[in-house]
């Protein structure tokens, strides 16, 4: 006999919405259902990832109403920071466990135009903009910590997303609604140290890394991530970034004399330029990983001192000055707060922090970054953070259940590719759904319609024999 049975969104045989399963187990089942719903028509979809694209392009398992999915990001009850946790904790078994977890932060313009959206604010456009021309493009401005993993069958590491956060400016456009979202402005380092100190709690028993851009090379954030921070957590992470080239760097300051105040330094060290000027320093010659899985020769200087600013703690630091032969951009240095890190590491880790700006390129070009279209405080909150979210977990899902990745590198004439890439990974994803679609018998089901064509609470069906 043919006996109906109701299916729901996750009793699936697409081994994705497993992985997706497993991160969302304090939603409830009516939740869960919509969000997988909306995750599939986000892997499927080609273009634009607005609701009701991820509707058209979900179709088959739409079973509600179009207003219901479009109120999953508004009113439902979404615990983004249980969500992540879970996320990373997946992401955390894909890396060794001795070894240093590597988090990569930096900020994306993600471009918006409305008088009533909110968040809106006017930020410096990095695309657009040059060392001698600036260019403000209203938008929001989100601040993204990823942990930096490496897989055996791909050429570069990749930086999955775990948390971002919406940064406000000060200046806010006209009738925007901005201010609404936080009491108090936070800076983007200020922001990157909250997500820090979050994820810190989720591993108790690792060591942490934290890479970050000239944007983040700022006296508080490196007194807070070293290991005499006044926060016994963070004291199992170190920060990593760029150094300026005239920064003041002292030794350590004399005993104290009994008279006055305390010292806090010593007398002024050499700058990085007048070091690398100098011509008795002493110049190492090394081969590192560059950009692009390439290897680099280089020759590197490098120094220890306290890093001092008025109103902060002096903070002990290495830093590295990098000379790269036939470059125009000349001399650069960066540092560390771990001062036993060698020159060798602090560059290469230094380098391993750009895969997180190949994350916002390929989350713009095949994910939709830029083509959301929500307005309220809430979907503003979730949509970004969900998105780059969905770029994490299909790697995570890549990488533990696919037996052959590299079956998965699509070839072409014109481009060969030795290589497993994100298009890849997402090809691959949109197999493992479709092939849920494919499992269900022809004629039974769901109706070949677009969405809004079944009354809200029916059930898809399949029918057993």
């Amino acid at each position: 006999s043919i006996i109906p049975v109701e299916v729901s969104a996750l009793d699936t045989v697409s081994t994705l919405l497993g992985v997706f399963a497993s991160c969302t187990p304090e939603l409830t089942v009516r939740t869960a259902a919509n969000l997988a719903v909306l995750l599939r028509g986000a892997v499927l979809a080609a273009g634009s990832r607005t609701v009701t694209a991820c509707l058209v392009a979900a179709w088959p398992w739409v079973a509600r109403h179009w207003s219901v999915y479009e109120n999953v990001g508004r009113r439902a009850r979404l615990p983004m920071r249980a969500m992540a946790r879970r996320l990373f904790l997946l992401i955390l078994l894909l890396i060794p466990p001795n070894a240093v977890v590597e988090l990569a932060t930096d900020d994306t313009l993600a471009r918006r135009f409305g008088l009533h959206v909110v968040g809106i604010g006017l930020h410096r456009d990095a695309v657009a903009s040059s060392h001698a021309y600036r260019v403000l493009s209203p938008g929001h401005k989100w601040v993204t910590l990823a942990v930096v993993v490496r897989l055996p069958f791909c050429s570069r590491p990749f930086a999955l997303p775990i948390l971002s956060v919406l940064y406000c400016a000060r200046k806010l456009t006209k009738r925007s609604r901005a201010k609404r979202l936080y009491r108090a402005h936070r800076t983007p380092p200020e922001l990157a140290l909250l997500m820090v100190r979050i994820v810190v709690r989720w591993a108790p028993e690792r060591r942490f890394r934290l890479l970050g851009d000239g944007g983040y090379a700022t006296h508080e954030l490196a007194a807070a991530l070293c290991p005499a921070s006044p926060r016994e957590t963070l004291r199992r992470v170190s920060l990593v970034s760029r150094f300026p080239m005239k920064a003041a760097t002292y030794a350590p300051p004399p005993p104290y004399s009994g008279r006055g105040r305390r010292p806090v330094r010593g007398a002024k060290l050499p700058t990085p330029t007048q070091v690398a000027a100098d011509p008795t320093t002493a110049w190492t010659r090394l081969r590192l990983r560059w950009y692009g899985g390439r290897r680099k020769k280089v020759g590197v200087c490098s120094g220890t001192g306290l890093w001092y600013r008025g109103g902060c703690p002096p903070t002990r630091v290495r830093w590295v000055v990098v000379r790269v032969p036939g470059s125009e951009r000349g001399d650069e240095a960066f540092f560390s707060t771990d001062v036993a890190m060698s020159p060798r590491e602090i560059v290469e880790s230094f380098v391993r922090r750009w895969n997180i700006e190949t994350t916002f390129q390929e989350t713009r070009a095949h994910l939709g970054l830029e083509t959301l279209r929500n307005r309220t405080p809430n979907s503003v909150r979730r949509s970004v953070p969900m998105l780059l979210a969905l770029y994490s977990l299909l790697v995570v899902w890549f990488a533990r259940h696919v037996r052959h990745p590299e079956a998965c590198v699509r070839r072409t004439p014109w481009y060969p590719k030795s290589h497993v890439t994100f298009s890849d990974m997402l090809a691959a994803a949109r197999e493992d759904i479709l092939r849920e679609l494919i499992s269900l018998r022809p004629g039974v089901g769901a109706p070949c319609q677009k969405t809004g064509g079944r009354p809200a609470g029916h059930a898809t069906t399949r029918h057993v024999t």
